[in-house]
């Protein structure tokens, strides 16, 4: 649980960095992390990693594109087994407007954590 915080920050209190200290939180940073880790980026463990920058420049809509939920679900139920995890391409605002039009999309990642039974998720945003 005691990880440092990302971005790193000194921190006088908890030694060198800022330590994050809740379970919630810790959790949180652990899916970002997975899911932006390209595969082979960690010399002791090569298989760790979704990779969703490999995604970046699929064509929306195409089968390359979509493979990243189950790059997604692999990887959570290898590294992460305790979260139930579900993501979707969001292409859509909060106004209606489509997203691509404006060449943005978002992956969202709703996971629930079993032994705690709360959930959560993250927008992962692509933007010009």
């Amino acid at each position: 649980m005691f990880q440092p915080e990302y971005p790193l920050k000194l921190s006088k209190q908890d030694g060198a960095y800022k330590s994050i200290k809740e379970i919630k939180q810790s959790i949180k940073q652990n899916v970002l992390f997975l899911v932006a880790t390209s595969p082979g980026e960690w010399p002791g463990n090569p298989e760790l990693g979704v990779g969703v920058r490999n995604y970046l420049f699929s064509t929306y809509g195409t089968q390359e594109m979509l493979q990243v939920h189950s790059r997604i679900k692999d990887q959570f139920s290898r590294f992460l087994p305790f979260l139930e995890v579900k993501s979707e391409l969001i292409d859509v605002d909060a106004y209606g407007n489509k997203l691509i039009d404006s060449n943005e999309i978002k992956l969202r990642i709703t996971y629930k954590i079993g032994p705690l039974d709360e959930q959560d998720f993250v927008d992962i945003g692509v933007a010009e």
